[in-house]
């Protein structure tokens, strides 16, 4: 039990460098984060049902995983390909278009709970 105890402090502190990392050195995280806060805060003003704000909460949290695996990506690219080439590149935009697809799925989300909301549904 100790030793399950000591990993989980362990695997702790290496996820909170990781948010760390992924706050401090990446201006699109911070820019999702500011965004995340203020769709959190207009869905609370919508008066949604406390199930619609967990469903966008775990949009907004997948889509920071999502963002801190295309950093570690980004990461692991650049070590391997240091110089600009067509893998580096496919990698990275791949990356990126994850990031893309659940921003929009968070955004579409958003505007549904909106929509819904002005309809009186």
């Amino acid at each position: 039990m100790r030793a399950w105890l000591e990993h989980l402090i362990a695997a702790s502190r290496w996820s909170a460098s990781g948010v760390a990392i992924l706050f401090r050195g990446e201006m699109a995280a911070r820019m999702e984060l500011a965004a995340a806060v203020a769709a959190f805060a207009w869905i609370v003003f919508l008066g949604r049902s406390l199930a619609e704000i967990g469903v966008y909460l775990m949009l907004a949290f997948a889509t920071f995983s999502v963002e801190a695996l295309n950093t570690a990506i980004e990461e692991i690219v650049d070590r391997v390909s240091p110089e600009r080439s067509e893998f580096a590149r496919r990698a990275k935009d791949l990356g990126s278009a994850a990031v893309m697809f659940m921003l929009l799925g968070t955004g579409i989300y958003v505007a549904i709970l909106t929509i819904a909301t002005l309809l009186g549904r």
